[in-house]
């Protein structure tokens, strides 16, 4: 079966000759290929097991056997009829990766992203979970997810981030027609773990940021400059091209990322691509990166070529600027103390710290290219609190509702 259908909206009856064979189905699956169902209606409700067999001849077979089982109150012998969630994962992340890339910003998914997904599912979900029938998985066992997480140290967001991963599984499994419903909807809000950091990220100020700066070289500081003064992020940074830099117009276009393996590949969301305008000390330190790559070599400043690149040509890895700003924040004296060294992602939460105390919430979301003034809020959601407290007091003092 081919088409751009998977999952229950492409399950179609199974005939034998022109007779439909009751509760035999074929659907397709996210990688393309074609599986049997078989459809039982048990204990109240339609139970659905994805078959073993690979021909319909066989699927009908099975089926047959499946009947059996259910007429004699056996309805799990069989062992196709308990797809686990190791296998339900599998199939998920098959999914994923077919939409690296994909042309459509709502279909699409980052390979870092994906990345993320199958660390979390393999270091975290699947040992607690992989085990279990699909179908099987209730609220109980989600709860025991959470304990075990928490008891593990790790902070509440990114145990709410790793339930948020298990939700989008079973959401795929409803949707292929694998579960009946999404367990973690049954969670209510005492068992979930709420979004608090257990660490704050850095926020520098301009002051701190102009000393990190002052101890760069050539190579890092208009990069640093990008994160820290346009709000681009590392791997935006990373890939831009000179076609998308027009110092004239003192804007920059992200267009694109650079991925983990050295290539360009889409950005995170629709939102993320933007035209950004440069405050004049990132057009500065462009303007003079660029004359110094001409200088090198004239194809590196091609329109096609990467901003930033190594002295060999190849481009700029995230890990080299990540060891430069460490060496430049403990040179500065902004390491130390307790304190973690300053990450190349510091440099965006530093923007939108001072965005969020000198800008509207909607202001601050567009400078930080956000898909929506929530988005911000809700990773920000301490500053975003100051910020309006802040606001608060300034209308206060204008007389406003005395």
């Amino acid at each position: 079966m081919t088409g751009t259908l998977y999952g229950a909206t492409s399950r179609t009856p199974v005939y034998s000759g022109k007779r439909r064979v009751p509760g035999l189905y074929e659907r397709v699956r996210a990688d393309g290929s074609s599986v049997f169902e078989a459809a039982f209606w048990f204990a109240g409700k339609t139970r659905r097991h994805r078959l073993e067999a690979q021909t319909k001849t066989d699927a009908i077979a099975e089926l047959r056997a499946l009947q059996t089982d259910y007429r004699r109150g056996e309805p799990h012998r069989s062992p196709a009829a308990a797809l686990t969630v190791s296998e339900l994962a599998s199939d998920w992340l098959r999914h994923l990766e077919s939409r690296v890339g994909h042309r459509d910003p709502k279909r699409r998914y980052s390979a870092r992203t994906v990345a993320l997904y199958r660390q979390r599912l393999e270091d975290r979900i699947l040992p607690e979970l992989g085990h279990l029938p699909a179908a099987d998985v209730a609220v109980t066992n989600l709860r025991r997810l959470v304990d075990t997480l928490g008891a593990a140290g790790l902070a509440p967001s990114t145990v709410t981030g790793t339930i948020n991963i298990v939700s989008g599984l079973f959401r795929f499994g409803v949707k292929s027609g694998i579960v009946e419903r999404n367990p973690v909807r049954d969670l209510d809000r005492d068992d979930r773990p709420g979004t608090k950091r257990l660490t704050e990220p850095r926020y520098l100020t301009i002051a701190q940021i102009e000393r990190l700066l002052g101890g760069l070289t050539d190579t890092f500081r208009p990069i640093v400059a990008l994160c820290a003064f346009a709000g681009l992020r590392i791997s935006e940074a990373l890939g831009l091209r000179w076609r998308d830099v027009d110092l004239k117009a003192g804007t920059v276009t992200v267009a694109g990322q650079l991925g983990t393996d050295g290539t360009r590949v889409p950005v995170k969301s629709a939102a993320s691509a933007a035209t950004v305008d440069l405050l004049p000390a990132v057009a500065r330190e462009l303007r003079a990166h660029r004359s110094r790559a001409a200088a090198h070599d004239l194809r590196r400043v091609h329109e096609d070529a990467l901003v930033f690149t190594t002295a060999r040509g190849k481009p700029q890895s995230r890990r080299n600027a990540l060891r430069a700003v460490h060496r430049a924040g403990d040179a500065a004296g902004l390491n130390g103390n307790g304190q973690p060294p300053i990450g190349l992602h510091d440099l965006r939460h530093s923007l939108a710290a001072a965005a969020l105390e000198k800008l509207s919430l909607p202001e601050a979301s567009f400078l930080l290219r956000h898909a929506s003034a929530r988005v911000t809020a809700q990773v920000y959601a301490g500053l975003t609190d100051e910020a309006r407290r802040k606001a608060a007091g300034r209308l206060a003092k204008t007389g406003f509702g005395r």
